[in-house]
């Protein structure tokens, strides 16, 4: 029984964790030792013939650990880097460099768990072709191709002959689960089986064609039969011809392969056993760089090492590879499974992050080659160890950085800048959405949205009309209203605006520039007049979610939502828009600065629609802007922090300033206190510096009791501090 969530274990069945603490530990048991990170494990680590923890003498396989590590150490340059981060650390104040290494071994395939056997079919048709059918499922592992390329190498065929199916539970017998790193290793060797009877079959109906007396006697490959002693007046026979014949003949051509793995032990009572009748062997390292202003991990390099016993799929090896080593940076540094009394809070992944494409640097294979007796091929296990490892690398570098050990993961933004773990009390979104929409029954996530109306009024009048009449929830975008709506229990009445032709313009005049509400932020970052005269407000939508949800979503979405995390709404704040409201009892206009109340919570009204974001064009005057944004990953962010600054100069003094912040205080706002503090100054590190004193006061006051302060109130002032920075890097020496 357990009052958290019932899970089921995903890509290493507890060995993640283990591997974490284990190879953590090791690098903290060599700075006591006062040994290297590389001498401990060179000491510790296992040999041929050691004896593991439950008693198993690893012989039969090649004890491949201290060559995972070397290639991995040479391959990296570790060593040269170490003395290189070390400099770099003396020199640099706000940048750290680390480098950390774990390694591992695991056993392969189920072991002592329980019965490791599986099965497959070969079934090769009169024309050649072939097929294979394996009681495994594939789920995007690389099955498919593994088993057609081991089932044309036993065959001598060519690749592109072979098609593997999936067939019905009903077809073949049960091969067991799809976990443990064993589909290859079990599943490959069942093909191999199958293939081979079928061989056996085919060479019997050539065998005196090539006059031969044992299979041993030929080579198959490249889709033809020949001899082993080559004979100028014997042909190599056809494999499709020599299929063809054995078809003709009447020989089964459709084998079945059931592969048991080998024996082992294991007593429950003592823990001691043969646990495994094969193992694998892997080394990370790990290169990172941290922002000591906001505790950002940058991981920049990962060299990841194994021996796979042979090669079968280079391309999907090199893909477990990658796909291992980014759910193992996901794990060290992002993937926080918050769970507070029984319930989890991290439900959605706007708060469970996942890494993306950018969050990936250089990710550098190697694969060793020990070719193994119990694998196909030689090949043995790949998916489980890929993540397992990364972890503890990147801990290990964090520790290389910053003189400090970690006991826990992930390593985000907080962890880091402060060493210690900020958990959320509940969502923010959550309760805004309860205390909105009046909902007091229990709420539970749902996958599927159901109970909806939905109506789509043809143009702007219809729509006004109707909602003078029940409330609806107004649907732009879509990109923010079905995540509410995924926390919402009870039907739901939505109208749905974003094809009104009301909506989507834009209009220049001389003095302001007009919106419509439904544009779309890809449209808002196409426009050139936009680009040319509000710069900030084009960096920070570009920092809106993905291209997709940029495509979909729309200004005016991005505005009415009112989320702390708002990216759009900032720089409108700085450029003094006002909002154009419309009712069937007429329009009035908000400016930016009254219309947000406190996150999630506008003054906009049931029976309203905002259909125009109006923005007076700046004068004509030389303004220098800074934007910075702070995410825990380097795109699809959920903004954590921003500082937008604008200015203008005279006689190289401060004229005017602009300084906005977001996702700090409970709505955007500007800082009068500091923009009046800095006007009239000369922009120097000097000025620079003295808004810390100030400015921890003003969000002190403001925000003080918030369970996020202690991070986000040292961390927005570095903010501010870099904008300011960044603006006088752009001044240069003026």
């Amino acid at each position: 029984y357990t009052n958290n969530t019932y899970t089921a274990a995903f890509r290493g069945f507890g060995s993640p964790q283990v591997i974490f603490a284990q190879e953590s530990l090791m690098d903290e048991i060599a700075e006591i030792c006062g040994l290297s990170p590389v001498e401990i494990r060179e000491i510790n680590g296992y040999r041929q013939g050691s004896i593991t923890a439950s008693g198993q003498k690893l012989v039969g396989h090649k004890v491949s650990l201290s060559e995972v590590i070397n290639t991995s150490i040479k391959k990296s340059n570790y060593e040269a880097k170490k003395i290189e981060f070390a400099e770099l650390n003396k020199s640099s104040q706000r940048y750290k460099y680390g480098i950390g290494l774990s390694c591992s071994f695991r056993g392969c395939s189920l072991g002592a768990e329980g019965t490791d056997a599986t099965s497959a079919i070969v079934s090769v048709q009169a024309d050649g072709s072939v097929y294979v059918l394996a009681g495994l499922n594939e789920n995007g592992q690389g099955m498919r191709t593994t088993f057609s390329q081991i089932a044309a190498e036993v065959l001598g065929t060519k690749f592109e002959n072979v098609v593997f199916l999936e067939p019905q539970t009903a077809t073949i017998t049960d091969g067991g689960p799809t976990v443990a790193s064993r589909g290859t290793i079990t599943g490959g060797n069942a093909v191999i089986v199958a293939a081979q009877d079928v061989k056996n079959r085919i060479f019997a109906s050539i065998k005196d064609d090539l006059k031969v007396n044992t299979i041993e006697e030929t080579i198959w490959e490249n889709g033809l039969i020949k001899r082993v002693k080559e004979d100028p007046e014997i042909e190599p026979i056809e494999f499709d011809k020599a299929a063809e014949k054995a078809y003709w003949a009447g020989e089964n051509l459709s084998a079945y392969g059931w592969w048991n793995a080998p024996e082992v032990s294991w007593i429950e009572e003592t823990g001691q056993g043969n646990a495994y009748f094969t193992y694998v062997y892997g080394c990370h390292i790990a290169e990172i760089r941290i922002d000591t202003s906001t505790g950002k991990i940058d991981v920049q390099k990962v060299t990841a090492a194994h021996d796979v016993g042979k090669v079968i799929n280079k391309l999907g090896a090199e893909g477990q590879v990658t796909g291992g080593v980014t759910q193992g940076i996901g794990y060290a540094i992002l993937e926080d499974y918050n769970i507070q009394n029984g319930e989890v809070k991290s439900s959605n992944f706007d708060e469970y992050l996942i890494p993306t494409i950018k969050d990936v640097q250089k990710i550098d294979t190697i694969f060793i080659e020990n070719e193994d007796k119990f694998g196909p091929l030689g090949a043995k296990s790949l998916g489980e160890p890929t993540l397992e490892l990364t972890s503890a690398a990147i801990n290990n570098a964090l520790k290389f950085a910053t003189g400090k050990h970690s006991h826990e993961i992930p390593l985000t933004l907080e962890k880091v800048f402060l060493n210690k773990q900020l958990k959320k009390p509940s969502r923010a979104s959550e309760v805004a959405i309860a205390e909105s929409c009046h909902i007091h029954e229990t709420r539970k996530q749902s996958p599927r949205i159901t109970n909806i109306t939905t109506a789509s009024p043809k143009n702007l009048e219809s729509a006004l009309e109707m909602l003078s009449k029940e409330r609806f929830q107004i649907l732009a975008g879509g990109t923010d209203v079905v995540i509410g709506l995924r926390m919402k229990s009870g039907n739901h009445k939505l109208m749905n605006i974003y094809d009104l032709d009301e909506l989507k313009g834009i209009k220049y005049n001389s003095t302001t520039v007009h919106i419509a509400a439904c544009r779309s932020i890809t449209q808002i970052l196409n426009d050139d007049f936009i680009k040319d005269n509000f710069p900030l407000l084009i960096k920070a939508c570009s920092t809106i979610g993905s291209k997709q949800i940029r495509n979909r979503g729309t200004l005016g979405g991005n505005i009415v939502n009112a989320a702390p995390c708002a990216d759009s709404y900032p720089p409108l704040l700085m450029y003094n828009a006002s909002f154009k409201l419309a009712s069937t009892r007429g329009t009035r206009s908000i400016d930016a600065k009254n219309f947000i109340e406190r996150n999630y919570q506008t003054k906009i009204k049931h029976d309203e629609i905002l259909t125009e974001i109006i923005l007076p064009i700046p004068e004509k005057e030389n303004y220098y802007h800074s934007y910075f944004q702070l995410g825990r990953r380097n795109a699809l962010n959920i903004t954590r922090l921003s500082v937008g600054i604008r200015m203008t100069f005279d006689d190289n003094k401060i004229k005017t300033c602009d300084l906005i912040s977001g996702s700090l205080f409970s709505k955007p706002v500007n800082i009068p206190e500091i923009e009046e503090m800095l006007i009239g100054k000369h922009l120097n590190d000097e000025m620079i510096s003295s808004v810390e004193t100030p400015l921890q006061k003003i969000i002190n006051d403001a925000i003080g009791s918030r369970w996020s302060s202690v991070y986000k109130m040292p961390v927005f002032i570095n903010m501010v501090k870099d904008a300011l920075i960044d603006i006088k890097e752009q001044r240069g020496s003026k």
